[in-house]
This record gives structure tokens, sequence and C-alpha cells, in this order.
């Protein structure tokens, strides 16, 4: 019978083969991460459906996937940072000084170059403060806690402590604009990214240098890891993918302004541990963060359809937090399911 069985897969077609392989391997995929992410997006999806059916809307789905992309790319960046036993405080102040940045000196320029000026604000945002970490050795957690003060200080005396408005169709058109009338062009690039720091920690050396570093500072430091370099690129990188995500959310908002991301350190965060990964490093996971990410923009906007006030946001955020970590224990004999991504 055993062998009936195997002359019927040899006599599949390859390509039907290769198809069946790669479904298998995308619910491996999607069984590996955190259960109770995905539980709670299905329970909202089916509450929403009976209580507002306007949460279906194209304008309102587009509006989810935005929300979920502009927290999804900088909660990759602290993902990575995470998984290396690092995280970064300062985001929150980067999302509103690398954008400033931009439109006050830039603002003339292309919008393409106003975007890379954002991003280059950003990655000069997170070199300082790999600097002060790895120059300085200071922990992560106390400087960028200096740096998220600092950055915030800066953003104010440059905007003078008011809004700076988008004039730029090229940048509101980039947050704004959308695949299909569906699906936001902020979605797009957030999926590009998450594939990029895939790519990045799966085919290169650095990726295994980052869990090892999470795992056990000591031993890869006697492994002879260059510690410095790897968490110099981490908070670079942490700072470049926030500068894209402050200028998005500014084309979005068609203005910036120092404090326009208030909280988005803890969301991000919040992300990361509901996506799958261990806050102690080690061991992380990309799609669970965008998973995360996409749960907590469905949420706050099924709470404003609903009719809820905004300051309930932050009690389900933390509730949210909570269920997942429980949900997530459900079918895995109490053991949590963090795995590398």
């Amino acid at each position: 019978m055993a062998g009936a069985e195997s002359a019927h897969t040899a006599a599949k077609p390859k390509g039907e083969r290769a198809q069946g392989a790669f479904v298998a391997w995308l619910m491996a995929r999607f069984e590996r991460e955190r259960r109770g992410v995905w539980i709670l997006i299905a329970l909202i999806l089916a509450y929403m459906a009976w209580a507002n059916p306007n949460f279906y809307g194209r304008g309102n789905i587009a509006a989810v996937l935005n929300d979920a992309a502009i927290l999804g790319i900088g909660a990759a960046g602290m993902t990575i940072l995470i998984m290396a036993g690092a995280f970064d405080l300062s985001v929150t102040a980067i999302m509103g000084l690398a954008p400033l940045v931009a439109l006050i000196y830039f603002g003339d320029m292309p919008g393409p170059v106003m975007v890379l000026v954002s991003v280059l604000a950003g990655a000069l945002c997170g070199l300082v403060n790999g600097l002060i970490v790895t120059r300085g050795r200071v922990v992560p957690f106390v400087a960028t806690l200096g740096t998220l003060f600092a950055f915030t200080s800066i953003a104010y005396i440059i905007s003078n402590g008011t809004s700076v408005y988008v004039s730029n169709a090229f940048v509101m058109d980039l947050a704004g604009g959308r695949l299909f009338d569906v699906i936001p062009y902020s979605f797009v690039i957030m999926l590009v990214v998450f594939l990029l720091c895939h790519l990045f920690l799966r085919h290169l050396h650095i990726g295994r240098w980052i869990r090892a570093a999470g795992s056990n500072l000591r031993a890869a430091h006697v492994s002879g890891i260059d510690l410095r370099r790897v968490y110099l690129l981490l908070f670079v990188m942490s700072g470049v993918l926030t500068g894209l995500a402050g200028i998005l959310l500014t084309g979005y908002l068609a203005s910036a302004i120092a404090t326009q991301a208030t909280n988005y350190n803890l969301n991000a965060i919040a992300a990361v541990v509901v996506g799958g990964t261990a806050l102690a490093g080690g061991r992380g996971t990309l799609l669970g963060t965008a998973a995360a990410a996409l749960l907590f923009a469905m949420v706050n906007n099924a709470l404003i359809l609903l009719g809820v006030s905004s300051y309930y946001q932050y009690l389900a955020t933390g509730i949210i937090l909570i269920l997942a970590l429980v949900l997530g224990l459900i079918g895995f004999g109490g053991r949590l399911p963090i795995r590398d991504s």
C-alpha cells in the first residue's frame, strides 16, 4: 500500500509536487507562529462581519492595512534588535524627527529625495544610538531612553513646536495611494521590508550572529563575533526603517510634528512580543510580528467603527498582549511556541 502511494506521488508532475510542497511549507509556517494572534484575527473578522459590515469596505480595509504597515515597518527593525538582545526606545522620537528634517530642510526637493532624507536622518539617529551602546558601553535601555528625550527635543527645536505641512504630491501618494484601489502602497512597502529582513536573517552570516548574540552574549564574544559591528549595524537598520515609517506616516497625515508617533516604541515592542519573539533574545519570528501589527491595526479600527473612545485603545493593546500569549499556549503542552523566523 505504501509502495503504491509512493508510486502515485512520483507519478505527479513536478510542478504539482512543487506546488504541494510550497503549500505544506506555508501552512507549517503559519502553524509555527503565534497561534493566539491568528485566533484573535479570526475572531475580530467574524465579530465585525456581524457588528459593523462597514469594516469590510474598501476604504476601511485600506486604512487598516496602512496602519499595519506603518507599525510593521518599524516593528521589523525592532524584531531583529530584540532577537539580538537589545531594543530601541527612541523610535518614537525618530518617527517625528526624521520626516521633520526632510520637510523643513528639503521641502522644495523632489519627493524621492525627501523620502531618502528621512531614511538617512533615521539612519543617523540609529548610528548615534549604536555608537553610544557599542563605544560608550551603555546598555540599550539607558542609551535609547536618553536619545528618546534628545531626539524629541531636537524635533521641537527645528519645528518650533508646530506642525509642518506636506505639499509634495509624491510623499502623500506614497502613503495614501492604493494598488488596485484596495492595497496601500505603504503595505506593499512593508511586505518588501519583511522579505528583505527575512533574507537578511536567513541567508547572511550576520543572521546567525544575531541569534548567537541574543542567546548567549558572552559565548558569542568568545567565538570571535564582532559584537560592536553587529549592534551598530542593527541600530542603524532600525533607524532606517523607523525613518521610512515616519515619512509614510507624515505623508498619510499630510503633516509632521515632533510627537506624531506617541508610544510608537511600546506598540512596536508589543507587536514583536505578541508576534512570538522572545524578549530575552536569540529567537524570533518576522511573520508573527507582521501578523501582530495587523492585529493591532484591526483592533484600533474596529474600536473606532464601534464608537468606542480612543482612550480604550491602550487598554485593548494590553488585553490583546495577554490574550495572545495565553491563547498561544493552547495545544503546545504549556510551552510558548517561540521559534526562529
